[in-house]
């Protein structure tokens, strides 16, 4: 990510919550599914349980992301998966 951009999206969204949206979009595969337990979050990147499910919610909210089942998601950012 260009570094202006990131200064600009950390002062957006917030340094922690940009981690976690960084995350998803890298370990997630090419339809944008993702297959993780937020405890295992927490223990790679070192967030709050709290936080990242506050994270989830704010992506709920904004129609680019949906939790599918318990630790299955789906990133919806691309062609493929706007539905």
């Amino acid at each position: 990510m260009d570094k202006k951009l990131e200064i600009v999206m950390q002062k957006i969204l917030g340094k922690k919550r940009l981690k976690l949206i960084h995350f998803l979009c890298k370990n997630c595969d090419e339809n944008g599914f993702l297959l993780i337990k937020i405890s295992d979050i927490e223990k790679q990147l070192g967030l709050s349980k709290p936080m990242i499910i506050s994270t989830f919610d704010f992506l709920e909210e904004k129609k680019c992301f949906k939790k599918l089942k318990n630790g299955f998601y789906q990133l919806k950012i691309g062609e493929k998966n706007d539905s």
